[in-house]
């Protein structure tokens, strides 16, 4: 399993936040005891916290994935699962489908696949639909950025969108 880009950040700030302690201290005269006992116990405290631990490489269950898409699938009427996030959609095919909700006005959530390897795998298997976008919509699995055009030039995707804002309320 590859480092999160967050792990490999903190680890690498923590290793340089010793280097520069170590050079600071090596170009200064000698410190005192209580310079040496600050930064050793800064240190310390930082290392045990930034430093990775088992947890950052153990890889989630298909069941457990498979249990926490189904909740996300529950607790959102509507859910669109993408590549970055409405703001900053990370392809062509999310910025077109994000645009399309966006234009009903609605609160929808969207889960960023590339965040998270278990549920960019994890929905592909879910739904037995081998690509980014995916919307689901009460529940409903309704398909891609070329579906949601279709629907959305035919009339189909909105009046499902009206549903599911009643649903909201």
């Amino acid at each position: 399993m590859l480092l999160s880009n967050r792990s490999v950040v903190l680890s690498l700030t923590v290793i340089l936040a010793a280097a520069l302690a170590r050079s600071a201290l090596a170009f200064t005269a000698a410190p005192s005891a209580a310079t040496l006992r600050s930064v050793i116990s800064s240190t310390a405290t930082t290392r045990s916290s930034l430093f990775l631990s088992s947890e950052d490489f153990t890889q989630e269950t298909p069941e457990a994935t498979k249990e926490r898409i189904e909740a996300l699938i529950e607790n959102h009427p509507v859910l669109l699962f993408m590549k970055g996030s409405k703001l900053f959609p990370q392809c062509g095919f999310s910025n077109t489908a994000s645009q399309i909700l966006n234009s009903f006005n609605i609160d929808y959530h969207t889960v960023d696949v590339l965040s998270d390897e278990a549920i960019r795998q994890g929905i592909k298997d879910y739904s037995q639909w081998p690509t980014i976008p995916q919307l689901y919509v009460c529940g409903e699995f309704i398909g891609g950025s070329d579906i949601m055009i279709e629907m959305y030039q035919t009339g189909e995707l909105g009046e499902m969108i009206e549903k599911a804002k009643a649903d909201m309320i």
